[in-house]
């Protein structure tokens, strides 16, 4: 029982603030700042969709990020952020 109050405590530790809507407006008007702030706070993210395990001959896992997937990520949120249009 107590692993499981250890378990909720530390998820609920992790709850990250949302970014302001002032840097969302400004990402969306293409303010370079604003879009940088906006890849830092998703910077985890995308880290962890780019992430792939690796097995090598003895069975040992590695777990590798792929770059090229991570910068695509990255360039994808970048142009959903300036199509993006708000009412």
């Amino acid at each position: 029982m107590r692993k499981k109050e250890n378990a909720k405590l530390k998820k609920s530790n992790r709850k990250r603030l949302l970014l302001p809507l002032a840097v969302i407006l400004a990402a969306m008007r293409g303010e370079e700042p604003a879009i940088r702030q906006v890849l830092t706070y998703y910077e985890r993210y995308i880290t962890r969709l780019a992430s792939k395990e690796l097995y090598d001959r003895y069975g040992n896992l590695y777990i590798c990020v792929d770059y090229e997937l991570k910068t695509e990520l990255q360039n994808k949120l970048i142009a959903g952020i300036l199509k993006f249009r708000a009412m």
